[in-house]
């Protein structure tokens, strides 16, 4: 199998893979930021604590196969110097949402998610939550350029 063939495959998983995590930070910053806005306290850590309980769990999977694949196909693509480039942009958009999500809302989703289990409501709530959503939005940012960057090396790979 030749090197664009595999390049195509793997740039489809990590579209795919950051696709989701893409989904879900847009819609968060679209709609769930609003609806929070609107919700009464008790609300608020319940549902979106255990969101985040349930999320924790379930979405690192799609972020850790999007930065995989991205890496090697840059690895195998180091003599194509358009493709690198824009593999190692995209690996670094990922990097960059990745490194926000762990600095910032990952704290945030440990303690909104305690609280949701333990059934308790923080005094600081709206605090956690306005502190979340406080970087959605460059998140939704990061993985926007990171799904143009990997798009676009399909298109050059193919060619």
């Amino acid at each position: 199998m030749n090197t664009a063939i595999i390049s195509q495959i793997l740039l489809t998983i990590a579209i795919l893979s950051t696709g989701v995590i893409y989904g879900t930070d847009m819609f968060h910053a679209v709609v769930v930021r609003k609806a929070t806005a609107l919700s009464k306290d008790s609300s608020l850590i319940d549902l979106i604590g255990h969101t985040h309980l349930v999320a924790d769990k379930r979405m690192p999977a799609f972020g850790i196969t999007s930065i995989v694949t991205t890496l090697i196909c840059a690895i195998i693509n180091f003599v194509n110097v358009y493709t690198l480039g824009l593999l190692c942009a995209a690996l670094f958009m990922l990097l960059s949402h990745l490194n926000i999500y762990m600095n910032v809302a990952k704290p945030v989703n440990q303690m909104m998610s305690e609280a949701a289990v333990k059934n308790s409501y923080p005094d600081n709530i709206r605090a956690l939550q306005i502190r979340w959503e406080s970087v959605i939005n460059y998140r939704a940012a990061f993985l926007t350029a990171a799904m143009l960057l990997l798009i676009l090396s399909v298109i050059i790979c193919g060619n």
